[in-house]
């Protein structure tokens, strides 16, 4: 089992396992594999979520066993509540699908991931930040509107209501 590992496996060491290592990823693979999915997911309006997957020698690209659509409202919401949501509603999938985990039968229901998806390394991050700092603790409405107006130099609504 893999949760948060920043480094990948290597074949070896997946090949002596006979491939039997899971990771779970918060997001909604193929979308946002690599770092910080909750924010490029806000940032590229994809797909949010959590993924239980095969762990193979691509970052995040193993075959889908689990997964769970998640909606946020970007309004309400911080980069730090939607890590949280999205890390407990991976533990809660994983809790929920313990037994077919355990006993090897996810192998059974496990598909390709559908898609090219997206990608994001640490240097993409780090170039966000250059290009406009921001807090786990920001709004991500604020923060998106923050954004667009530094990328696209024009003012974006606010969706909120009064």
């Amino acid at each position: 089992m893999s949760y948060n590992y920043v480094h990948l496996v290597s074949r070896q060491c997946i090949e002596y396992v006979n491939g039997n290592i899971i990771n779970m990823h918060i997001s909604l693979l193929p979308w946002n594999r690599g770092i910080s999915p909750n924010i490029w997911s806000f940032i590229d309006d994809t797909p949010k979520g959590v993924t239980i997957h095969v762990l193979s020698e691509g970052l995040d690209e193993g075959d889908i066993i689990f997964q769970e659509a998640i909606s946020f409202d970007p309004n309400i919401e911080t980069f730090e509540t939607t890590y949280q949501k999205l890390n407990g509603a991976a533990v809660k999938l994983f809790k929920s699908h313990w037994d077919e985990i355990v006993s090897g039968h996810y192998k059974e229901s496990a598909k390709k991931q559908d898609g090219r998806g997206s990608y994001h390394s640490r240097s993409d991050l780090n170039a966000l930040r250059n290009q406009i700092d921001f807090s786990w603790t920001d709004n991500i409405g604020d923060f998106l509107r923050r954004y667009q107006q530094k990328k696209y130099g024009k003012e974006i609504s606010d969706t909120r209501e009064p």
